[in-house]
């Protein structure tokens, strides 16, 4: 064998991110230049070598020394220890002839570091949410403090009018319905919310107003028109006479508006038809019989 020699710069080997190099020095002390390959080989049977050498192959001359670098990358691999033989040889030999000769160098594979836990923030976020709610709640006690609450008075049968001004006087207004009763037209019979319970200032209670019910109208077609205005104004209606030229008996009623049976409220409004003579057309006499012979 020849006299080729091999120094590292390390025996080990700290890899970052998986990544690391070192410097190998070759010396051939051989009289005589030497073509020298620099060789990677698996520390453990089968093992990865993880190496790159940069140009591998090289002639020394004699007694000269080269600098091979030596990288590694274990990108991908477990963390531990792993293992690999750099042997400087001949290339006219066997790698085998110099196992003699061989440098382990120990790469070590870190343990990746745990990524770093973000600094925690300041919580903005909940602390604007209580903020508004905060803000909400002394709105709603502010509001209930100035628009306040009352209870409720009693109108029930009471005239609607009356029972406007009481409850408007308690801070409250009032919306009506009318519904058929027999009480006394206008009377309040019921009331929602009832007498004596809680209702914020403002709001508005909703009251039944008694009332008749519906009258049909009167048939009065045929009648005098003195006859058919008391008929329709004891019936609870208001009535208008429009006066009509008719062919029929003069002041009598011919038509009525809305139609006889139409069932109405009491003090709706009734028009009556009442027929007067045609102009240009006298009065229509009964024939006389004739007279066998003549006068």
């Amino acid at each position: 064998m020849t006299g080729i020699t091999l120094t590292l710069s390390s025996p080990t080997v700290e890899l970052k991110d998986g990544k690391g190099a070192l410097t190998a020095s070759v010396t051939n002390s051989s009289p005589e230049a030497e073509r020298v390959v620099l060789g990677a080989f698996p520390g453990q049977p089968g093992g990865p070598t993880y190496t790159t050498v940069a140009n591998p192959l090289r002639t020394i001359g004699p007694g000269a020394t080269e600098q091979y670098l030596v990288a590694f990358d274990t990108t991908g691999a477990a963390p531990g220890s792993y293992p690999v033989k750099l042997i400087a040889y001949s290339a006219d030999d066997a790698p085998e002839d110099y196992a003699d000769q061989a440098h382990v160098v120990t790469l070590t594979v870190s343990q990746a570091p745990a990524p770093a836990k973000p600094p925690s923030r300041f919580p903005w976020l909940w602390v604007i949410i209580g903020g508004v709610v905060l803000l909400l709640a002394i709105g709603g006690v502010l509001w209930f403090l100035v628009r306040g609450g009352g209870n409720v008075p009693d109108v029930r049968g009471k005239q609607q009018n009356e029972a406007s001004q009481i409850l408007i006087g308690a801070g409250f207004s009032m919306g009506s319905t009318e519904v058929v009763s027999t009480e006394p037209p206008g009377t309040v019979i019921s009331q929602n919310p009832a007498a004596g319970s809680r209702a914020d200032k403002g709001s508005t209670i909703s009251v039944e107003i008694a009332r008749k019910a519906d009258v049909p109208v009167p048939n009065v077609v045929g009648q005098p028109r003195e006859t058919a205005v008391q008929t329709l104004t004891q019936a609870g209606f208001t009535v208008t006479v429009q006066e009509t030229p008719s062919f029929a008996a003069p002041g009598t009623v011919i038509a009525v508006t809305p139609p006889v049976g139409t069932p109405l409220r009491p003090g709706s409004a009734v028009t009556i038809q009442v027929a007067t003579l045609l102009i240009g057309v006298g009065p229509v006499l009964p024939s006389l019989p004739s007279i066998p012979g003549g006068l």
